[in-house]
């Protein structure tokens, strides 16, 4: 077994924006390029369908680092953008994806603040009804194909930051209502 960081870089109203994921690479013989590629299919694939087309990712780095970290294998993607067309949130709007998992406390869970929000999603600060049940559902898919026994070949974990052989299995993933706010990838701000 070893665990992978995979970290994606995108591009969002000239802001850069990246979000690391980690996953349990289960008997440890996925190569970096299988687990990109199961990234694309399982997580890329449906949250591209609820992001706006100015949310274009840029980067794919892969590299393990449970044991003896590896040297990280990056590729750059061209022509992935999100599947809306028309105005989007502004670039600190987050959807909130929280990861759980079977264990209490505040290193049982994790979160990604996915960029991106199409701006027809927002209806007075929070998510419009249909926007959060296609994000529901969508995030749902990826979390059946990620889970421990889903369809993919590595499960999303949560990783302990000062112990990357100690991870937690990802239970469900949650989307709540309310949007999460990174202040970093407001206009001017950050990288």
């Amino acid at each position: 077994m070893s665990t992978m960081r995979l970290t994606i870089t995108a591009t969002y109203l000239g802001q850069r924006i990246q979000n690391v994921i980690h996953f349990r690479n289960p008997d440890g013989s996925l190569t970096h390029e299988q687990c990109k590629d199961a990234y694309q299919t399982g997580y890329w694939a449906n949250i591209k369908n609820v992001l706006n087309a100015g949310f274009v990712e840029t980067e794919v780095r892969v590299q393990k680092v449970s044991g003896t970290p590896d040297t990280p294998t990056v590729w750059p993607i061209a022509g992935q953008h999100g599947s809306l067309s028309g105005g989007g949130a502004p670039s600190f709007v987050a959807g909130l994806i929280q990861v759980k998992t079977a264990s209490a406390g505040r290193h049982g869970h994790g979160r990604i603040y996915q960029g991106g929000v199409h701006g027809e999603s927002l209806s007075n600060g929070v998510f419009q009804v249909d926007a959060w049940s296609a994000w529901q559902t969508y995030v749902a898919n990826i979390q059946n194909y990620f889970k421990n026994g889903g369809s993919g070949p590595m499960v999303m974990c949560v990783c302990s930051r000062s112990d990357p052989n100690t991870t937690i299995d990802m239970t469900a993933l949650v989307v709540p209502q309310i949007f999460g706010v990174q202040r970093r990838r407001n206009i001017g701000v950050g990288a």
